[in-house]
């Protein structure tokens, strides 16, 4: 039987290893944090440290106590199998021993209790980590205004704290009592309605405010605030921000505003410290403190845990989220093709922080933008991500979820949307999101027999776009130009952030980032260059795809993975994809004897709904001359052209829906006949803006003078291309053998398959001499109606 002394003797040992570091020793510097500690924020320190280890000090005697009972609870056991095996008459003796060795058992932990000071109803409560950090960041933000721990225990100011991230937040309003007023301070919590007591009974203040003031709350709150800072008591007022959370009086009277900001590697170095009572030798780097929570703290940092293994969990919860990011747990930095729409954010974002400092207003603030590209770029997602950066929340609506929310009567949807948008102000500092916003056309263009709901559905939402302090606009579009003009005037969504589809190099860190740790040091080329074209949401499907059939053979992620998943699918015939190789193989030849071979890449992969492309990552600069566009008609016709030179006849590959090469080109055309004044009967006479297609094309002699532009443009066309047949063919080869080709293989074909120019042909351009050469002519940027980056739909394929 294990004695009263053995335990104790036990207990002792298990205290004497949690003492292993003392207050003193943080401060001497024994651990690896680098930045020293304030007077308020090492009496916390201490604070919390002895409180650690009183809590250390109870596990280890509740141990050895456990451990005590259980050999007793055996010695209990060997004695009923003694009683057991005993004769009857010798039975109450035996059970005489036994309550005797019950007793000595019970009067031991008796006994134990006395010495130790400890029962079970005065157990210490736990100090948990994410408890630590918040209290170490209040005192350490208190220390850095000189003076105002004093002013708090002698004076009475109030003393505004934001604490914009929710975690620390709700950490931070249950244990910052006692960090500057001693335990035994009477606190009076404030609300809506009035200081709610007597001064004499009452020490300080304190008002928690999770929500912005509503306007129906304002005057209570402001009336609830002069009776606070009237009463003369030290006032403490917590908000994720006080400009839109906290009423008026408590802003100007304050003279001390704090902002509690996310973890660092310093703080949670301490933290380990306190809570394992061992020296914590390590740091995490800054990103990785950024990126860890109130919650990851609790769940790494551990009284049972070495600092060691703290940290080494610290660091797994970190890397989890960044293993294998997907759309939803991106970053600002890792949205790559929207340089941008980034830039405009982290702008934004300082401009922000400096508006919650009061030291701008709000009118100094960028706060309205709208995203424009093709689908699938991330813009939605950007949105999502940039709320999140500037740590603020966002609410999120489109047309299509306001027509749902009743009968689609016209009073419902309104409703509906002045909710959503109450519900941003409500929230302030807020990101207001409106996705699909080419929903909303433009009144002037409405014809039909319900325009006139279509109108008040527009007014609406204009009357709810305005400069409100704190509320920032985004919105998203896939062509901006349907929108009402109202809609995106200054002093509305006047920023317009163009978002491209990404080019090989932003394909290519796409790529890395949603692969992670896997195929480090794999090469990507190729599956960059079969997936030119896509969009970052074809990149997200293309790694999933890969990973599934790599998971579904039980076996490590290879490329030959992710190029299996751009050409998944492709089970098109091998005719149609002959086809699909000679009109990408007329796109690029063209492509590249106009402007040369570098930055333009063609891919056959059947992506998307089309059967290929043709990508210009940077765009020729030029003068925009008669010339200029008539190049642009021959690009664009060139794919059909190629079809009907090699197939003699063409498909219906490059029409038929929106964004298809004849309906691009005859954009093009009509702008130069009816608005660029370039071309037609009437070139002097403006008949509208040049994305108005559909006006400028009533007119029946636009019509005709287009249609001449565009046969002009394909025999030009077809007479390069019968010329060049040999380098045409040889082009679709390499197309139909690996998938892809770049300008530079196309320059290459040309040079060793020299043109053939039958006797009698004319020019097909004044620009008779091919361009082979490495730079492009530098001109003026042309910028052609139709040059929105996205391209065609069709089965066969399309010029982007």
């Amino acid at each position: 039987m294990t004695s009263k002394r053995d335990t104790k003797s036990k207990s002792k040992k298990a205290a004497g290893r949690s003492r292993a570091v003392t207050p003193a020793e943080m401060q001497a510097g024994g651990a690896a944090s680098s930045a020293a500690l304030g007077p308020l924020e090492s009496a916390v320190y201490r604070s919390d440290w002895r409180a650690s280890l009183k809590y250390r000090d109870h596990v280890a005697v509740m141990s050895a106590r456990r451990e005590h009972e259980l050999m007793v609870r055996q010695l209990q056991e060997q004695a009923m199998a003694a009683v057991a095996k005993s004769s009857a008459a010798g039975k109450t003796h035996a059970r005489s021993s036994f309550a005797a060795l019950r007793r000595r058992a019970a009067q031991d932990i008796e006994d134990e209790d006395v010495d130790t000071g400890r029962s079970a109803k005065t157990a210490p409560e736990a100090v948990t980590a994410g408890r630590v950090a918040a209290r170490l960041l209040f005192a350490r933000q208190i220390d850095a205004q000189p003076g105002l721990a004093d002013a708090i225990r002698s004076g009475s100011p109030v003393v505004v704290v934001d604490v914009p991230h929710a975690e620390l937040f709700n950490r931070l309003i249950r244990n910052w009592k006692d960090v500057v007023l001693p335990p035994s301070t009477r606190f009076l919590q404030a609300a809506a309605g009035g200081a709610g007591g007597d001064r004499e009974q009452y020490d300080a203040v304190y008002v928690i405010a999770k929500e912005a003031i509503k306007p129906r709350e304002r005057d209570g709150m402001q009336d609830m605030a002069l009776a606070v800072v009237s009463l003369a008591l030290p006032v403490f007022a917590f908000s994720p921000l006080g400009a839109t959370h906290l009423p008026e009086a408590f802003l100007r009277a304050s003279r001390h505003r704090i902002e509690i900001p996310r973890l660092d590697p310093d703080t949670i170095a301490r933290t380990v410290r306190i809570v394992t009572g061992r020296p914590c030798r390590d740091l995490l780097d800054a990103a990785t403190a950024a990126m860890l929570g109130p919650d990851e703290l609790v769940i790494a940092v551990r009284f049972d845990r070495s600092p060691a293994e703290c940290m080494a969990e610290l660091r797994r919860l970190a890397a989890d989220k960044t293993a294998t990011p997907s759309a939803s747990d991106l970053t600002l930095d890792q949205l790559h093709g929207m340089d941008e729409a980034v830039a405009w954010a982290r702008s934004t974002i300082v401009d922000l922080a400096a508006w919650k400092r009061g030291e701008i207003g709000w009118d100094a603030v960028d706060y309205a933008a709208v995203l424009n590209g093709p689908p699938g770029t991330g813009k939605t997602t950007f949105c999502r991500l940039f709320a999140e950066a500037a740590g603020i929340p966002m609410v999120s609506a489109t047309l299509a979820r306001w027509q749902s929310s009743g009968e689609a009567h016209l009073g419902h949807l309104l409703r509906a949307m002045r909710q959503d948008f109450e519900k941003a102000r409500s929230q302030i500092p807020c990101v207001m999101f409106i996705d699909e916003v080419d929903s909303f056309p433009n009144r002037a263009k409405l014809t039909h027999s319900y325009k006139e709901y279509q109108i008040e559905v527009v007014n609406a939402i204009l009357s709810e776009i305005y400069a409100h302090p704190g509320l920032i606009f985004l919105a998203a579009s896939n062509d901006i130009t349907r929108c009402d003009p109202a809609l995106v005037r200054a002093g509305r969504l006047n920023r317009i952030i163009q978002v491209p589809l990404p080019d090989l190099a932003d394909l290519g860190m796409m790529f890395r980032v949603r692969l992670g740790r896997d195929l480090a040091g794999a090469d990507l080329d190729e599956v960059c260059e079969l997936a030119l074209g896509g969009a970052g949401a074809d990149v997200e499907r293309i790694v999933k795809d890969a990973r599934r059939y790599a998971r579904h053979q039980g076996r490590p992620l290879v490329a030959a993975d992710l190029r299996k998943a751009v050409v998944v699918e492709d089970d098109r015939p091998e005719e149609l994809k002959r086809r699909a190789a000679v009109h990408e193989a007329g796109h690029i030849l063209m492509d590249v004897l106009f402007y040369g071979p570098d930055n333009v890449h063609a891919n056959i992969t059947a992506m998307g709904g089309n059967g290929g492309a043709v990508v210009r990552t940077d765009g020729p600069r030029l003068v925009g001359d008669h010339e200029d566009y008539f190049l642009r008609l021959q690009m664009l016709l060139a794919g059909r052209t190629a079809e009907e030179v090699v197939f003699a006849r063409a498909s219906h590959g490059a029409g038929g829906s929106a964004g298809s090469d004849l309906e691009r080109a005859t954009g093009v055309a009509a702008a130069m006949v009816a608005s660029f004044g370039l071309a037609g009967p009437r070139p002097l006479l403006y008949l509208g803006a040049r994305d108005q297609r559909e006006e400028l094309l009533a007119h029946a002699d636009v019509r005709q003078a287009v249609n001449e532009e565009l046969t002009k443009a394909a025999a030009a066309c077809r007479r390069l291309l019968e010329i060049h047949r040999p380098a045409l063919e040889a082009v679709a080869d390499r197309l139909m053998a690996v998938g892809r080709i770049d300008g530079a293989a196309v320059a290459d074909a040309i040079r060793r398959h020299p043109a053939v120019i039958a006797s009698g042909s004319g020019p097909a351009s004044t620009r008779q001499e091919p361009n082979l050469t490495s730079k492009a002519p530098a001109f003026v940027e042309l910028q052609p109606a139709d040059d929105a980056a996205s391209g065609g739909s069709s089965p066969v394929g399309g010029v982007r």
